[in-house]
């Protein structure tokens, strides 16, 4: 107790401490005065526990923040899933292709109008879940009439990561119960036919843009000895 007053008056006391000190007169301090000054100066201990509980009590003050600023990269994280999510395009946006050819043998005139993109699809729904697309293809069909049999889905192919697609028929139903005219077999002896509708549904993910074909195969000619040679068109399917 005597080095720790010490030790605390010399700061205060001046020369006049160090004099009693050296006769032996430090220790004669009335014990009623030493206790009044001890409740006025707490001990080292008592101020070390005070200032564990300051640091405790600013540690407790700043976790709010590291809260706050958990909180708001939460949210960029979902702002940018959401960016990510936006990527398929908007349920059956449609963008405008606009290609028109003809078919050097037959005299065919086909025209690509337009695709609707991201098309929902009863039919389809699991593959569109899993990563896949339906989209429906806008074209117009003019053959010359000379010629006989008929416009076929089949002839209508894209490029899914690989692998050949054609026209899935089968949804033909979906297009017509959205006002739609499917492509179901319009004979060349029926003249001019569009414009009218065919769905692609893929097995692989969806792609931002497709490659696609129009293929006549070779066709043999009945009656004449000769066979038609195969005819190609390559067209690109935009995206929305």
């Amino acid at each position: 107790m005597t080095s720790t007053l010490l030790t605390r008056r010399a700061a205060l006391g001046g020369l006049g401490l160090f004099a009693l000190a050296g006769c032996g007169l430090i220790d004669q301090e009335p014990p009623a005065e030493r206790d009044r000054k001890d409740e006025e100066d707490p001990s080292d201990d008592e101020r070390d526990q005070d200032q564990e509980s300051d640091v405790d009590q600013e540690e407790q003050s700043e976790e709010p923040e590291e809260e706050v600023e958990s909180e708001e990269e939460v949210e960029e994280v979902d702002q940018d899933e959401e960016s990510e999510g936006s990527a398929a395009g908007a349920e059956g946006a449609e963008a405008q292709i606009g290609v028109t050819f003809t078919d050097p043998e037959l005299g065919d005139e086909l025209r690509i109008i337009s695709v609707k993109r991201d098309m929902p699809s009863e039919s389809a729904a699991d593959r569109i879940a899993d990563g896949c697309e339906v989209f429906w293809l806008q074209i117009e069909f003019t053959p010359t009439g000379e010629w006989g049999g008929a416009l076929s889905t089949n002839e209508f192919v894209i490029d899914d990561h690989g692998e050949v697609q054609r026209a899935n028929s089968g949804l033909s139903d979906e297009i017509s119960a959205e006002g739609l005219t499917p492509l179901e077999l319009p004979a060349r002896s029926d003249g001019a036919t569009g414009p009218i509708w065919m769905a692609f549904a893929t097995w692989g993910q969806r792609q931002e843009s497709y490659s696609a074909a129009y293929i006549r195969p070779a066709t043999e000619v009945i009656g004449e000895d000769r066979t038609l040679p195969e005819f190609r068109y390559d067209f690109d399917i935009p995206a929305a």
